[in-house]
């Protein structure tokens, strides 16, 4: 009897350890990423109870963002479909290999070029930027790669102009000063840069005609849009422009559950999603992280 009594208890203790071990609670899941994309993304790390952020840079351009995704410095990031899709296929002269390792998450927006011209520039169109002073974009940036591509379809040749790569937040005063006559720069608009430019008589340039759509056959990822007249001060008619979706995106090797948590929390913190329609979040230039192929399945679903 006494030995049925100790065995109970021995079953008693091991269920009690057993459950306890049950009802530990697992700790968050880090995803580290740069500072940047954490103040783009704090609502839905706010919402994602198991998942925190890590702050391990200051973040940069999309190539750079790539890369330390690549290196493994980060886990998450943001950056642009064309970038994505050069990295992924091995296209992307900044990457030694193909990015095989790279996966898409969700399609967040829609990036707008954006060609301005100083006040005493006389600039009406593209190909009124030969031998001017032209910024391509900022350094290591998507729209650098774009616009290069883009002269030489219009027949602009490298030694036709002079070229520069000016961050952002340089293009106001350095188009306001004269030191550039056109900058060309990606944002979603209203962008507050292009703004204060227009406040002090720089201009929107149409990024247009018949060799852009010829480009476009060649680069399925540039899209054409529209910047709506009064976008901007002094802007009275919309300005017909290109668009590079915003991508984010992560390793193949970041784990399932917590890809589909984030984005679960993603989506719910931005109930709206236009832009873009949440129907085109899962149309990445690569492959779905199989975390996010399973969310947008249940997605359907549940529909």
């Amino acid at each position: 009897m006494r030995l049925l009594v100790l065995i109970g208890g021995l079953c008693v203790f091991a269920a009690s350890c057993s459950g306890t071990a049950e009802t530990v609670a697992n700790p968050p899941a880090t995803l580290r990423l740069s500072r940047t994309n954490a103040t783009e993304l704090q609502s839905a790390f706010a919402r994602a109870a198991g998942i925190k952020a890590e702050i391990v840079s200051e973040g940069g351009s999309s190539i750079t963002s790539l890369l330390d995704l690549q290196n493994k410095k980060t886990d998450i990031t943001g950056t642009l479909a064309d970038v994505a899709y050069l990295a992924y296929a091995g296209q992307l002269k900044e990457m030694s290999k193909p990015f095989e390792q790279l996966r898409g998450m969700a399609v967040t927006g829609l990036n707008t070029m954006h060609l301005l011209a100083g006040r005493n520039a006389r600039v009406a169109a593209l190909r009124d930027l030969k031998g001017l002073r032209v910024s391509l974009g900022a350094p290591g940036s998507s729209t650098a790669h774009i616009t290069v591509s883009m002269l030489a379809d219009l027949g602009i040749a490298s030694g036709q102009f002079h070229a520069e790569l000016l961050p952002n937040a340089e293009i106001v005063n350095r188009l306001g000063s004269g030191d550039v006559d056109a900058a060309f720069s990606g944002f979603t608009p209203p962008s507050a840069v292009v703004t204060a430019a227009m406040q002090n008589g720089v201009k929107l340039i149409p990024i247009d005609g018949p060799e852009i759509e010829e480009m476009r056959t060649r680069y399925p990822y540039l899209k054409r849009t529209l910047i709506s007249r009064g976008t901007y001060p002094n802007q009275p008619e919309p300005v017909r422009t290109l668009g590079v979706d915003t991508l984010l995106v992560c390793r193949a090797d970041l784990n399932d559950d917590v890809v589909y948590q984030f984005l679960d929390a993603y989506f719910a913190t931005r109930p709206a999603m236009t832009p873009p329609n949440l129907d085109r979040a899962p149309a990445t230039p690569i492959p779905l992280h199989p975390g996010a192929a399973r969310y947008y399945r249940q997605r359907e679903l549940s529909r």
